[in-house]
């Protein structure tokens, strides 16, 4: 059955469907449509795209007026397969209001920009392939987009949502974004105020940061804070006295010598045979240092290559990749190579090089961004958000790429905010009960004074896996 919203800018049909990620393992019921909106908002006349729009419905039969929008990461991840993936921590919000998703123009399926030979590349997680080859590669992949894609910014983004909102005949939202997500709601707050009525910003990225160089320094001292937490951990340190020293030894043999490594599938059982280099190590530390969760499982999985077992390995690089199949890499490097990379300045490359990832993502953006059009960005762009609508702001302790002084800076010209950190917590806080909590009351009241914030005294990092059984004692 169609249910025909309609608003300023138009009708908008929505009819019953499932949302779904983890190549439908999760799916959601759903109201679903699409509305287009001009590529060029300056050519009104030219070509057209069409989002992708979902409302999840609340589970009270007369929802409070004001929906919560969900804004995924990335770029390049869809807003629509994210919630599908962690519905259950929007659980306490889906009571009383419903979720509204939009996948970001470029990514699900709202016109992706997929670049399909560059597979797990973009968070890498590749292998076998130099900077040069990388370049290439997505310079070649921007030659098959269906998209010119200079019209792929945030600042268009927001001016969709804005668009999504008119047609929904909603007057005012609740906005949540994760990790780049962050960036589209505080931008969105900016151009247009009078209709937010909250924002979370979960593992914040401020607009005067450009994302880069500083990356690949905060992994490395993540990867550090690991080690540190190693040593002073009586069961981690038994079993692992030399862990930082067997890593240096592991990239070192991979970076010589890569390998071929044959592990039955955990999720098929099938046996699969994967190519393992030092740029897949690098991966697989990186992405599991985003949760404290994940990089608990790294000294045995580091111990265990150090010894020749590269199974554990070469299983995890085999399924970040997978898991990154559905990231448009095209969306990726549109807002990189507008927004980012030109405000980068000078870098100091030999500071890129000691850290464990070195320095190939630099290489490659600057290489790419060389021959990758640049699209439009509103003048205000990279100025810090002035607003008192409240905003709560999520960061975790030991977050390696969005860390808790991002949420301060954010924060300066916030009249009514409130930032919040997680003890020993990474990349997001949306996976951590204590915060679903705080995220619900705050949505539900918008006033910081109805939290009761004794929760996060009780958060405490995953103990560190002592064996591959996990943690000691």
């Amino acid at each position: 059955m169609a249910l025909q919203l309609c608003g300023s800018a138009g009708a908008l049909e929505l009819e019953t469907c499932r949302i779904t990620a983890n190549e439908g393992r999760s799916e959601v019921e759903a109201n679903c449509g699409r509305l287009d909106v001009p590529l060029d908002p300056n050519a009104v006349e030219g070509q057209s795209i069409a989002l992708f729009v979902a409302v999840v419905d609340a589970l009270v039969e007369e929802p409070a007026p004001d929906p919560f929008v969900v804004i995924a990461g990335g770029p390049g991840d869809a807003s629509t397969r994210f919630f599908a993936q962690s519905e259950a921590a929007f659980a306490r919000i889906l009571r009383e209001r419903n979720v509204l998703l939009v996948d970001q123009r470029g990514s699900g399926k709202s016109a992706p920009l997929h670049c399909d030979n560059l597979t797990g590349q973009v968070l890498g997680t590749g292998v076998g392939a130099d900077a040069d080859a990388l370049v290439r590669l997505t310079l070649d992949c921007m030659q098959t987009l269906h998209h010119d894609p200079r019209f792929f910014t945030t600042s268009l983004a927001v001016q969709d949502l804005e668009r999504v909102r008119a047609a929904l005949g909603y007057e005012r939202m609740n906005l949540y974004g994760i990790s780049y997500g962050t960036r589209v709601a505080q931008h969105y707050l900016r151009r247009f105020p009078r209709h937010v009525r909250s924002v979370v910003l979960d593992g914040v990225l401020p607009p005067t940061v450009a994302l880069g160089p500083q990356v690949t320094l905060d992994s490395q001292a993540a990867l550090e804070a690991l080690f540190t937490r190693c040593r002073e951990d009586a069961p981690c340190h038994a079993a692992y006295p030399d862990l930082e020293a067997h890593f240096d030894a592991v990239r070192q043999r991979l970076r010589t010598a890569p390998v071929e490594v044959t592990f039955d599938d955990p999720r098929t059982g099938a046996p699969t045979t994967v190519p393992l280099d030092y740029t897949s190590l690098a991966g697989v530390v990186r992405l599991l240092l985003y949760s404290p969760l994940t990089a608990s499982l790294l000294p045995p999985l580091l111990e265990g290559a150090y010894r020749g077992d590269y199974r554990r390995l070469a299983a995890r690089a085999h399924a970040i990749a997978e898991a990154t199949e559905e990231l448009a890499v095209g969306l990726n490097y549109a807002v990189l190579c507008a927004e980012d990379e030109p405000f980068w300045g000078e870098v100091d490359m030999d500071a890129q090089a000691r850290t464990y990832l070195g320095s190939m993502f630099v290489e490659v953006a600057r290489g790419v961004c060389a021959g990758w059009p640049s699209g439009p960005v509103d003048e205000d762009f990279r100025r810090l958000v002035a607003s008192d609508v409240p905003v709560l702001l999520l960061s975790g302790e030991l977050d390696p790429i969005t860390p808790p002084r991002y949420a301060t800076l954010a924060a300066e010209r916030l009249g009514n905010a409130k930032a919040l950190v997680g003890a020993g917590q990474g990349h997001g806080m949306l996976m951590v009960g204590c915060a679903q909590r705080l995220m619900a009351d705050f949505v539900e009241s918008a006033d910081f004074e109805a939290l009761d914030l004794s929760c996060l005294e009780r958060v405490r990092p995953f103990p560190l896996f002592a064996s591959p059984m996990g943690p000691g004692p």
